[in-house]
């Protein structure tokens, strides 16, 4: 009984250990902001760093968004273009991923970019490059929203097909499906807004279990006829219609790691 009774005391000091750490790490960043001349007005209990963690995967979510556009990378410079596009492009985004974290971890506003902007540009000339920045990234979230919601959208028409074999997708029903996924997406967020943080762990952990399954089961299927390491890593293909180099680079393009920058006045620390 006194063991038990131990147990519980310490359980119960290392949880108020660290609601109080967590306080002094949510003090700490509102007095940041109140240095820089800005009012936290979010919750920041809405996302946990699990939660952050599972946002930012589940937006670029690169084994899926490759699977799905890998019909036109291979055409488009061949295995090797999908295979070395993917390293070249993990580099390139690390490199950005650490230049926006140095930025976040001066400057920790919803902002991100266009903040950042007006904080490193001259006096005479912050306001239009703030303005200029804060545009492209409207635009890049439209982009990648619409990205998204089109990507689903294949999946399922792609699926329906390979279920029932003399259904033939149309044009229109691909875009209605896409309208559906985009309404359905919009909805959560206005009138679920309070389970998204568990939406995000639930996701990270379920596209882990996805691409675990894929990568058996087409390792599965696909043997014992394999492609040659030769043509994996080094063959080409071009069907594009593009030069050499120009088709090749199209399998570069990979997902983006701003998402979090926007959630960063909602995180718990």
């Amino acid at each position: 009984m006194e063991e038990s009774r131990g147990t519980i005391r310490q359980r119960h000091m290392n949880a108020t250990a660290t609601a109080t750490a967590t306080a002094t790490a949510t003090a700490d960043a509102d007095a940041s902001l109140e240095l820089m001349g800005i009012k936290s007005n979010l919750d920041r209990n809405s996302f946990s760093n699990l939660s952050m963690l599972g946002m930012a995967f589940s937006i670029v979510n690169t084994w899926c968004a490759i699977g799905t556009t890998v019909n036109a990378s291979l055409p488009s410079g061949g295995p090797s273009s999908a295979v070395w596009g993917i390293v070249i492009a993990g580099i390139f985004n690390l490199c950005c991923g650490v230049s926006l974290a140095e930025f976040l971890s001066a400057y920790p506003t919803a902002g991100g970019q266009y903040h950042w902007a007006a904080v490193a540009s001259w006096k005479s000339t912050r306001r239009a490059i703030s303005y200029i920045t804060g545009w492209i990234n409207l635009a890049a979230w439209v982009c990648l929203a619409a990205a998204n919601c089109l990507l689903v959208s294949g999946i399922v028409m792609s699926y329906a097909e390979l279920v029932y074999p003399a259904f033939q997708q149309k044009p229109w029903q691909r875009f209605l499906l896409y309208i559906a996924v985009d309404v359905m997406a919009l909805s959560y967020n206005l009138l679920a807004n309070r389970y998204l943080s568990h939406l995000n762990k639930y996701n990270m952990f379920f596209t882990l279990a996805g691409f675990v399954i894929s990568i058996v089961t087409i390792l599965a299927c696909a043997a014992p006829n394999f492609q040659s390491a030769q043509f994996v890593f080094t063959g080409f293909i071009n069907e594009s219609g593009w030069p050499d180099g120009w088709a090749w680079q199209l399998g570069l393009l990979q997902g983006q790691v701003d998402s979090l920058l926007d959630a960063t006045l909602e995180a718990s620390s």
